[in-house]
């Protein structure tokens, strides 16, 4: 008899460590749909992700204002090196990433602390200029980076400031050209 209520509090304790290991664990998509959640109205801007092994993705759509924001959380699970991420996040990147518009150039790049790097482009789409703000930034001690970028039409660029500022209070736009 003892030993039956001794198992049966073992397996109570074992159900309860697993359902509060459940419980802590949160599916990285979740994780991403939260950078959008206090910056995206869900009223105005439709969202969307998905998982994949190498990345977990985000989009937010406001069809009204014509605005666009994605955010590609990569996976690095050994890790990427501060020194590397202008070899990977470089020309040849912009190049694939920008590679659906009929035309684009980067207007300025800057660095802020901790890693964080804006770049500013110029782009036509369906024969309308956009202007984009492109954030990159190791997280999570640099197992996954966050690529987010918000693209706005030029006749709306004090809405761009607005998001830029909601997402990234501290890194809005660059200064200067090349600057931080």
């Amino acid at each position: 008899m003892m030993t039956k209520r001794l198992l049966l509090v073992a397996l109570l304790i074992i159900g309860l460590a697993l359902v509060t290991r459940a419980q802590n664990d949160q599916r990285e998509i979740y994780t991403v749909l939260a950078y959008g959640e206090t910056a995206f109205e869900p009223d105005s801007w439709l969202a969307s992700a998905s998982e994949l092994g190498t990345r977990t993705t985000a989009t937010w759509r406001n069809d009204a204002e014509g605005a666009l924001a994605y955010l590609d959380y990569l996976h690095y699970d050994e890790g990427i090196a501060s020194e590397d991420m202008d070899d990977v996040f470089g020309p040849r990147w912009f190049d694939v990433t920008l590679s659906n518009y009929e035309g684009w150039r980067e207007l300025r790049s800057c660095q802020f602390e901790e890693d964080l790097r804006l770049h500013e482009f110029s782009l036509q789409f369906n024969n309308l200029k956009y202007t984009m703000r492109y954030w990159i930034q190791p997280v999570e001690d640099n197992t996954r980076v966050l690529t987010l970028f918000v693209l706005y039409p030029n006749d709306q660029l004090e809405k761009l400031d607005e998001y830029a500022e909601r997402l990234f209070p501290g890194a809005i736009a660059c200064e200067e050209p090349g600057v931080g």
